[in-house]
């Protein structure tokens, strides 16, 4: 937990910068720095990787299907909805970015389009990761294994225990 508001920070930092890269990239210009523009990778596994985990956290095991809604439930709506809408932009820019370069010999240095193709999957993975660290940052007690009167394991958005049919008091963000 001591590492989150850094953690947040440094992903605040990379979306802005990746978000830089890519309008510059939609503009057809290439940074200044050209290739020194993609240590942009290493800052997205700085902050990805603790990420991961702190999801893993949040779903609460390895076996479980993994699910955006545990991972973002600390967050307000509009940012669960942006960071949605990052992952489409990702797949369509990708898409995108495929068909531009798919039949042309590649260029030498770096392009514009290529720049396009990182920087689309680097905002998504800075935004996801903001969104995520934010949500626990907002609710650290999603963190915890949350439990009926009776002792069995539920969600921290369930109203009943799907167990026994207790119901749940509901927690806010001051609790």
């Amino acid at each position: 937990m001591a590492l989150l508001l850094p953690l947040l920070v440094l992903a605040a930092i990379g979306f802005v910068l990746s978000l830089i890269v890519h309008v510059m990239a939609l503009a057809g210009y290439v940074p200044p720095g050209g290739e020194a523009v993609f240590v942009m990778h290493f800052g997205v596994f700085v902050v990805w990787l603790p990420t991961v985990l702190l999801s893993l956290r949040l779903n609460h095991t390895l076996k479980s299907r993994h699910s955006w809604k545990r991972s973002l439930a600390g967050s307000p709506r509009w940012m669960r909805y942006a960071t949605y809408g990052l992952f489409a932009y990702a797949v369509v820019n990708f898409l995108i970015v495929a068909h531009l370069t798919g039949n042309h010999p590649k260029a030498p240095g770096v392009t514009p389009t290529l720049l396009r193709g990182f920087s689309g999957h680097w905002m998504f993975f800075y935004g996801m990761a903001f969104s995520m660290l934010y949500s626990v940052y907002r609710k650290p007690w999603l963190l915890s294994v949350a439990k009926c009167p009776s002792g069995h394991r539920v969600d921290h958005a369930d109203r009943f225990c799907s167990s026994c049919g207790a119901a749940l008091p509901q927690r806010d963000a001051g609790t």
